[in-house]
């Protein structure tokens, strides 16, 4: 009798011993914080994007990046907004300051090229790569997306081509970083420090954005091609130098291309854009249009590189 009175005791602890501990086990989960926020955030949202107007009502930009409050734009007409409010899909920007990109410094030959400057390319070190390897377009493709390797790695492919017949050495770093989720930017950060490594002059994150193709659309020298938008990580301790550096491949490429550029967009995050000083994103075309038109757009933009980094 007392053994049995034991025993069931005993089983009565233990029971009471695991109610413990699970009630433990999912209050820890529950309250456990959340991971630190990725070097990047993940962009090009899908088929989704945000809608931004200004204070007046005008429509000045659509991007499948995420937009929050604080973020900043230079428009291809060089006015500079702030993001006030986000709601959804839809944002409000009002006018944070009007400035010429035009009249930064840049070396009065870049203004006629490709017709007259004289190169000093060689020896010179690029590196390209791609954080989000699947974005594909879907003109060309049928999808947004394409895993592992979508339509983006040939956007690069047009871009390091041109680079290397102007006579710089380029690598072209096609290594897989998906998922496409929030932790890409953390796994490309491996791979931009191992391409840093070599010294380049510049390292480009190559993307295309998610928006309508009106948005991202125009003719250049009578060519049906896609526009090019430049991101800065605001996050970032480089970020002044980043920024310098969007602004004179801004300048130059409103000088020899009227049109190609869209504009530049600083976003919360860094986008790995603290490791080097001339470390940029660029979003050619968008999801809606098709690889020509992307394509087209990379070798126009490979001209402005070369012009801005392509002289001693």
């Amino acid at each position: 009798m007392e053994s049995s009175t034991y025993k069931r005791y005993l089983w009565i602890f233990f029971g009471l011993l695991l109610g413990v501990m699970a009630a433990s086990y999912i209050i820890n989960t529950l309250t456990t914080p959340q991971p630190a926020k990725p070097r990047g955030f993940d962009n090009e949202l899908g088929t989704a994007y945000v809608t931004v107007h200004d204070t007046d009502g005008n429509l000045i930009l659509q991007t499948g990046l995420p937009v929050t409050v604080n973020d900043e734009y230079i428009s291809a007409e060089d006015i500079h907004y702030i993001i006030i409010r986000v709601d959804g899909d839809q944002a409000l920007a009002r006018r944070k300051s009007e400035y010429s990109a035009r009249t930064e410094t840049v070396p009065a030959a870049t203004l006629s090229y490709p017709n007259n400057v004289i190169l000093r390319t060689a020896g010179k070190k690029l590196a390209v790569y791609h954080t989000h390897n699947d974005e594909s377009y879907l003109l060309t493709s049928g999808k947004s997306a394409e895993p592992p390797d979508g339509d983006i790695l040939k956007v690069g492919d047009s871009m390091v081509e041109a680079l290397r017949r102007s006579g710089f050495t380029v690598i072209h770093n096609k290594e897989n970083h998906n998922p496409h989720d929030i932790n890409a930017y953390n796994r490309s950060r491996r791979t931009a420090v191992k391409l840093l490594k070599n010294s380049p002059e510049a390292i480009f994150d190559i993307h295309r954005d998610s928006a309508p193709l009106s948005a991202y659309l125009t003719t250049i020298n009578g060519v049906e091609t896609a526009q090019v938008m430049i991101v800065i990580g605001r996050s970032n301790p480089n970020m002044k130098a980043n920024l310098d550096f969007a602004r004179q491949v801004k300048a130059t490429a409103d000088n020899i291309y009227p049109g190609l550029m869209r504009g530049i967009y600083m976003g919360k995050g860094d986008y790995n854009q603290d490791l080097y000083p001339q470390a940029l994103l660029f979003e050619i075309g968008t999801d809606k249009g098709s690889l020509t038109i992307a394509s087209n757009a990379a070798r126009l933009l490979s001209d402005v590189v070369t012009a801005v980094l392509g002289q001693e």
